[in-house]
This record gives structure tokens, C-alpha cells and sequence, in this order.
């Protein structure tokens, strides 16, 4: 079971994931959307440039909030990992993700991912990460964190795995769903998404 101390610090990665996204909408400027609009996109639009700006903007929530989630997910491993007495590996990860001494005595290597479908174009570098760790001994894992699929390749763990081996139980993952489970009421995709919409139309249409 995940101590108090783990558990703030996980709720304050995640109510700083979720600050972020407000953040890229809001970082998103009119002269940034022209420059990158295409003809044929705007043209599909012209009858109404405000779906045009939620659509834009909306791309860029989404974008922001996978990569950053991504960040997220890596920090709350190295959270995982030292409460249950592992050992993180001293100095930057390249070219995986993260490195730690199990409280077993092994070291892992891993990818962290977020589905397996991300690793279909990846499979030569996957086996070059997989030799690298065997050759110094180590243990390689491509951890998929949103997809509770199992995999038959020993190497690949789903999600439910991965976090098992951060966490050091079967039941970390479900105690990271319970202590989130409040937070999708905090904030609304659409209406971030809408409001920095509206503000980026009102200012086209001053600049017309």
C-alpha cells in the first residue's frame, strides 16, 4: 500500500499535469495559428473560423497533454520505485526512460510507453535497447502504463506489470486510479479548449 508521502507527491504531479494543459492553451497565440494554418484546412472552416480555432486549439491541448503526461507517469515510477525500497540509477537515463535497482537485486532498464502501438515502427531500436541492457547485465522492460493487454514477449509488461514492478504490488495501479479518481471533476477539456477558442476569434475579428 503506497505511503502518505507517495501519495501527495503523486497528486501534486498530477494537479500540476492538469494546471499544464490550461497552461498550452493559453500559450497558444493568433499569429502562431495563421502561420501554421493551411489553405485547404482553413477553406473546410471558412463558414465558421471559430470551430476552426476550437479545433486548432484542441490539437495543441491534446498534444501537450500526451507529452506531458508522459513526464508524469516517468516521475511517478522513480516515486514508486524508492518508496518501496528500490534504487533509482544515478545519472540521466539515455537513451531509456528511467533505471533502478529492484529491492530483488536487479537492475532494470526500461522504456515506459503509453499503449503498444507506439512500439510497431520502433522494433529495430527496441532491439538495440534490449541488447544494450544484456550486455551490461541488466534487465530490459518496455512498459505500456494505458494498455492492459498482455503481451506474449516476456520483455513487454502491460500496464497492470508495469506498474507491479514500480510499485512492488499487484495492487499499485488500482491504488493510482483510486487517488486520482476525483480529479476529472476539477477540470473541463472542452471548456479550456472552447474558451481559449472564443478569445482567439475575438481577436481575428478586431484584426480584420
Amino acid at each position: 500500500m503506497l505511503d502518505d508521502i507517495s501519495n501527495k507527491k503523486i497528486l501534486k504531479l498530477f494537479n500540476e499535469l492538469l494546471d499544464g494543459i490550461s497552461e498550452s492553451a493559453q500559450k497558444l497565440t493568433l499569429k502562431e495559428v495563421l502561420e501554421k494554418s493551411k489553405p485547404l484546412t482553413l477553406e473546410l472552416f471558412s463558414n465558421n473560423i471559430e470551430e476552426y480555432f476550437y479545433f486548432i486549439t484542441a490539437q495543441r491541448v491534446t498534444k501537450s497533454f500526451s507529452t506531458k503526461l508522459g513526464a508524469v507517469i516517468e516521475k511517478i515510477s522513480v516515486i514508486l520505485v524508492e518508496s518501496q525500497g528500490g534504487t533509482i540509477v544515478k545519472g540521466k537515463p539515455n537513451p531509456f526512460d528511467l533505471k533502478f535497482v529492484h529491492p530483488n537485486g536487479c537492475e532494470y532498464w526500461i522504456e515506459i510507453k503509453s499503449i503498444n502501438a507506439q512500439n510497431s515502427s520502433n522494433s529495430q531500436t527496441i532491439k538495440e535497447r534490449k541488447e544494450l541492457a544484456d550486455v551490461a547485465g541488466c534487465i530490459f522492460r518496455l512498459c505500456m502504463y494505458n494498455d492492459d493487454r498482455r503481451s506474449k514477449e516476456e520483455y513487454k509488461l502491460n500496464g497492470a506489470e508495469f506498474w507491479e514492478l514500480v510499485g512492488g504490488s499487484k495492487s499499485t495501479g488500482d491504488e493510482v486510479l483510486k487517488l486520482i479518481s476525483g480529479l476529472a471533476s476539477q477540470v473541463s477539456f472542452n471548456e479550456i479548449v472552447k474558451s481559449r477558442a472564443i478569445e482567439l476569434r475575438s481577436q481575428y475579428i478586431k484584426g480584420l
